[in-house]
């Protein structure tokens, strides 16, 4: 049986899930939260960050073993492990209260999209280019949102596609 991160890559060539976030939305993440990122707990590095943030967690340190008791969070996991990181997000949001931006794979298929099915989400109108890969993804992206300025996600992610369950 393959195993997620086979099944995911398959169809890129590629052996890794781990990308970097298109610029702009890095931009509207970080003026979503007027600039001031609290938490990445998905870095790809503490030097060199794609995504600023005032404290950042790597793969090497793993965010699925660190509390995210920050005001502003912004989450692009690992795609293979959505089962992982998704619950563990929206934990994380329920116990601390605070607002949390998820990148996430689109997937309204799997076991953990139940977690965020419920949650206000922005559909990308089209793929996405991670990092410095030569074409867009596979497949389809979604924003989600966890906090309670729904108006504020509304307008500032809008303009990429269609807003569920605002």
């Amino acid at each position: 049986m393959p195993t997620d991160l086979q099944v995911l890559t398959s169809t890129t060539g590629t052996k890794t899930d781990c990308w970097n976030t298109p610029q702009h939305i890095v931009d509207d993440v970080l003026r979503f939260f007027n600039y001031n990122l609290a938490l990445d707990p998905c870095s790809n590095s503490q030097s060199s960050p794609n995504v600023t943030a005032t404290k950042l967690y790597t793969k090497d340190m793993n965010g699925l073993d660190k509390q995210w008791n920050e005001p502003t969070v912004f989450m692009n996991h690992p795609y293979s492990q959505s089962k992982l990181w998704i619950p563990y997000a929206v934990r994380q949001q329920e116990k601390y209260g605070n607002e949390m931006l998820l990148l996430i794979k689109l997937d309204v298929s799997t076991k953990w999209w139940r977690h965020v099915a419920t949650k206000p989400w922005l559909a990308y109108n089209k793929r996405l280019r991670f990092g410095n890969a030569p074409s867009a993804a596979p497949f389809q992206s979604a924003m989600i949102y966890l906090g309670k300025d729904i108006i504020r996600f509304t307008n500032t992610f809008t303009k990429d596609g269609y807003i569920y369950n605002a």
